[in-house]
């Protein structure tokens, strides 16, 4: 855990080095769940159709070990996992929206092939769609949990 930790927490300046190069980054986080070092969160504000696209190809170039990689718009918050998985819910079609690559991974990634160490890169690109509405995408504010007994 300490060597993934160790090493993931500083690729989150290089990733946001080079998604800087393409668009408009404003954060970037390496999650804990992706064992500190296989998954990425990066949260841009899209100014052209291509953003989101763009944003996945450079994230890959900055962390090369890297497994996937969740691009945002910057309106969720990177660090709540439940808002990531509600911009997946809403805003994301996985025929339009997804890069899937065959590339080196890492040799901490236990699924990799134990030779070449290939593996599946995907990123999501889970910003909102160019061509739509955006207020048909506006996040609810409402509490990822409920206490009952306020409505007994």
């Amino acid at each position: 855990l300490e060597h993934k930790t160790l090493m993931g927490t500083p690729k989150e300046p290089t990733i946001f080095y080079e998604v800087s190069k393409v668009c408009d980054v404003k954060d970037v986080y390496i999650t804990p769940g992706g064992c500190s070092w296989l998954h990425g969160v990066v949260s841009i504000r899209k100014r052209n159709a291509d953003d989101g696209k763009k944003a996945i190809e450079t994230a890959f170039k900055g962390h090369k070990s890297m497994k996937h990689v969740f691009v945002v718009d910057d309106d969720i918050d990177i660090h709540d996992p439940h808002q990531i998985e509600w911009a997946m819910a809403t805003r994301f079609q996985g025929s339009k929206d997804m890069i899937i690559k065959q590339e080196k991974g890492s040799s901490l990634d236990p699924s990799a092939d134990p030779i070449t160490r290939e593996t599946t890169k995907i990123g999501f690109d889970l910003t909102i769609p160019w061509d739509k509405e955006k207020e048909n995408f506006k996040k609810p504010d409402l509490p990822v949990k409920l206490n009952l007994d306020d409505y007994l």
